[in-house]
């Protein structure tokens, strides 16, 4: 927590730091190739055809955020595909990031409270472009009193989504971390029953202390962490766009029916007659 107020020159970068910085240079050489190549296509007019190579998967990931948007949204989510392409795919490589020997990005506590107040930020900011004034009226509601509990109502987001998401990526991490000590330990002891103490022969490697203790723990400990990071990676991923894209579609105006347009048998309001 101190590290991430405290600021003393390049001795206060974290290592995750440079994780994040590396998933978002990522981002932007894969966003830039894609917008170069789609634009070369549209003057070939290649939109005529197939889509081949990168701008396959390019078109299938961006109509899969644009219906996840839609679905989630409704008819608010015009213009927001962008957004949830960027969002999914920083959060899913930031989970996943490890599995290559780079250091964790989303259980390093400054990368969750960041995009949770990114989030709130834009919910604010949604909130304040349609309700205008009326916006701070939902501080007093149902009356004054009632301010402290509302501004706690409105603040609880970034402290239930930064804890949700950074308590499970660090759960996963400290699991992981108590299974290797405890294969390694079990390991030492197999090794040990045999009467090797991690030395045999001449040989550099042989001659390690420390070989024997990871024997037992690479099969199992790679297995967990592709759950901890796919699987897992996934899960958060999902919830915290899902929930991202609810509290922002809240904010905005909701499409009314057009006229002459019949709703469905749920929605339509009953008849009230008079005797």
């Amino acid at each position: 927590m101190e590290s991430m107020f405290h600021w003393d020159g390049w001795a206060s970068i974290d290592t995750p730091l440079v994780s994040s910085l590396f998933v978002m240079l990522l981002l932007m050489v894969i966003g830039t190739v894609v917008g170069i190549r789609a634009r070369i296509g549209l003057k070939r007019k290649e939109y005529l055809q197939k889509p081949k190579g990168i701008m396959f998967f390019a078109e299938i990931y961006y109509d899969m955020c644009n219906n996840f948007a839609s679905n989630n949204m409704g008819e608010n989510h015009v213009g927001w595909g962008g957004y949830f392409w960027t969002l999914f795919a920083y959060l899913f490589i930031a989970f996943n990031i490890s599995l290559f020997g780079l250091p964790s990005v989303v259980d390093w506590l400054a990368c969750p409270l960041c995009l949770a107040l990114i989030m709130f930020t834009i919910i604010q900011y949604q909130g304040l472009k349609y309700s205008k004034l009326g916006y701070f009226h939902r501080y007093v509601e149902p009356i004054f009193v009632f301010l402290p509990v509302n501004l706690i109502t409105m603040w609880a987001p970034i402290i239930s989504t930064t804890m949700r998401m950074f308590g499970n990526c660090l759960s996963g991490t400290i699991l992981i971390g108590l299974i290797q000590w405890a294969l390694g330990s079990a390991s030492s002891a197999i090794f040990g029953a045999f009467g090797v103490v991690g030395t045999i022969g001449t040989s550099p490697f042989w001659n390690d202390p420390g070989w024997t203790s990871i024997f037992l723990a690479p099969g199992p400990v790679g297995l967990l962490n592709s759950y901890f990071s796919l699987f897992s990676g996934f899960i958060q991923t999902l919830v915290f766009t899902t929930l991202s894209a609810i509290w922002i579609s809240q904010e905005m105006p909701q499409a009314s029916p057009k006229k002459n347009e019949i709703l469905p048998a749920s929605e339509a309001q009953p008849l009230v007659t008079q005797e």
